[in-house]
């Protein structure tokens, strides 16, 4: 895990905190309506994501983990609630790390 703490003030990082969360509730949000978004989520996730604006840094979100540990879980479970876990797998994989 990073130190993102250490790396940036933390008015910054409570941003990028905040913006990670935005982002994950908006993936889960979307998740729930949009089938086609869906099924490219599950294609091919990293383009998907990135076409459609959802950003999930591999830093903020550990300080989301960190820093809003309820709100984290509860958006995890939102997102389990909503996908495989062959796709969970799939954002772990290194290609979702570039964002």
């Amino acid at each position: 895990m990073s130190n993102l703490a250490y790396e940036v003030h933390p008015t910054e990082q409570a941003e990028k905190v905040d913006a990670v969360a935005t982002a994950m509730d908006a993936l889960i949000g979307r998740l729930g309506y949009d089938e086609s978004f869906r099924a490219a989520l599950a294609n091919n996730p990293k383009e998907t994501l990135k076409a459609s604006g959802i950003v999930l840094q591999k830093e903020a979100l550990e300080a989301y983990i960190r820093i809003q540990p309820e709100r984290f879980e509860k958006a995890s479970e939102a997102l389990f609630s909503r996908v495989d876990s062959d796709f969970l797998m799939s954002l772990s994989a290194p290609s979702c790390d570039a964002f």
